[in-house]
């Protein structure tokens, strides 16, 4: 796999990407961007960079000096300085469940992340399958095997819950529209659980940005994700 080096400190980086959010975080406050022809500058927001900042006559924290945005340990405890942060348990051989095998996993991955692959051509593919080996077997017997093999996976603490929702308003004289007359079901995971799981998950390190930040480019501002947004920022500014 190819690895990016900080020209700084020489830490390897999965991507450009990690490599630029890697120097703007650790090497400059405020970052001049690309060799290209256009420059890009990028501000992080001043309260949520691991600095410390004074609320003047206002106590916050019972505090009069607060820091933000630094590393903390799994209860959410500020790090001391330069304290390195808690090690990450021991990667273990995959047990594949509920796939059982690692052939039936990469299967379910490639045909419904990947492939996206439809239900009908999912059954004439294992059909194939099957008539091609001794024992007449395919990873799956149709698409709803594998599917219900997918709703069983129990990787991760963010549960499933849903809601229904339906029309409640004036219907029209006569016949109203079907979706006037129907009831939905509404699946959801609970936003804010599955950011933390996101942010806890050591194959995203450096691969997003923890803080929000404003880019500009050629002196027009620009948005690329939800922390380059005004919302993340004045959600920031509100902290205080």
């Amino acid at each position: 796999m190819q690895r990016w080096l900080c020209p700084t400190c020489e830490k390897a980086c999965r991507s450009p990407g990690g490599l630029t959010q890697h120097v703007n975080l650790k090497h400059q406050h405020h970052a001049d961007f690309g060799k290209r022809d256009k420059a890009i500058r990028r501000t992080y927001h001043p309260l949520l960079d691991g600095k410390f900042f004074n609320v003047g006559p206002r106590q916050y924290l019972g505090t009069k000096d607060v820091t933000t945005g630094t590393p903390c340990d799994s209860d959410g405890y500020d790090l001391e300085p330069g304290a390195l942060p808690e090690a990450q348990p021991e990667e273990t051989q995959p047990s594949w469940s509920p796939f059982h095998s690692q052939t039936k996993f990469e299967t379910a991955d490639f045909l419904f992340k990947k492939a996206e692959m439809s239900q009908g051509n999912i059954d004439i593919l294992m059909e194939l399958w099957a008539s091609t080996t001794e024992d007449g077997q395919a990873p799956f017997r149709d698409h709803r095997e594998m599917l219900a093999t997918i709703d069983t996976i129990d990787c991760g603490d963010t549960p499933w819950q849903s809601f229904t929702a339906s029309y409640s308003g004036t219907r029209p004289p006569g016949d109203p529209p079907d979706w006037m007359l129907k009831e939905y079901t509404v699946f959801f995971r609970d936003p804010l659980a599955v950011v933390r799981g996101i942010i806890s998950n050591p194959d995203f390190d450096g691969q997003f940005d923890y803080a929000p930040y404003t880019e500009f480019e050629d002196g027009k501002q620009r948005w690329s994700d939800v922390m380059s947004g005004k919302w993340a920022w004045r959600q920031a500014v509100g902290f205080v």
